[in-house]
């Protein structure tokens, strides 16, 4: 199970340096030829669906790290266990979002499957580009349910799991 863990954590940190990597090098090679008179005209196109996949798969890696804002003004007045509680709602609510999204995303892309939409400027399938949204939805359900199991393991503990790298 470890190996597991290891190796999705693994793969989402190789998959946005991958993607890091590569809208560099386009966004280079756009200004390069720029400056020769010509024009890449697939360039923004794909610097912007790589973008849309570092987001969401960079919001996975957020929950992992405990990284996104969170306003905790009012469950800090709570003691502990009352804390703790709302946390695990917390989470219960998120995962429940992002299930609805996941749901929703799914019928947007089999509808772009169905009508063989392209991009405008690469004619790839958008579906492609859309899948994003799924498989982030995907990532985060996947970061929040290990929290939640965490959370719930370390109930009786005297702090708050809040993810997954202490």
């Amino acid at each position: 199970m470890n190996f597991v863990k290891h190796a999705f954590g693994r793969l989402e940190e190789y998959l946005l340096a991958v993607f890091m990597a590569a809208i560099t090098i386009v966004v280079f090679v756009q200004v390069v030829f720029r400056q020769l008179g010509r024009s890449l005209p697939w360039s923004e196109e794909l610097t912007r669906y790589l973008l849309v996949w570092i987001t969401l798969i960079g919001a996975s890696q957020g929950v992992k790290k405990a990284s996104h804002v969170g306003v905790e003004a009012f469950a800090l007045l709570l003691p502990m266990k009352p804390r703790k509680i709302i946390h695990i709602a917390v989470l219960l609510i998120c995962v429940f979002f992002f299930a609805i999204i996941e749901v929703y995303s799914l019928s947007i892309i089999r509808l772009q499957i169905a009508n063989h939409q392209l991009s405008p400027a690469m004619r790839i399938p958008m579906w492609t580009a859309y899948a994003a949204l799924p498989a982030g939805a995907a990532l985060m359900i996947v970061r929040y349910l290990q929290v939640l199991v965490r959370s719930v393991r370390e109930f009786g503990k005297d702090h708050i799991a809040v993810g997954l790298e202490d």
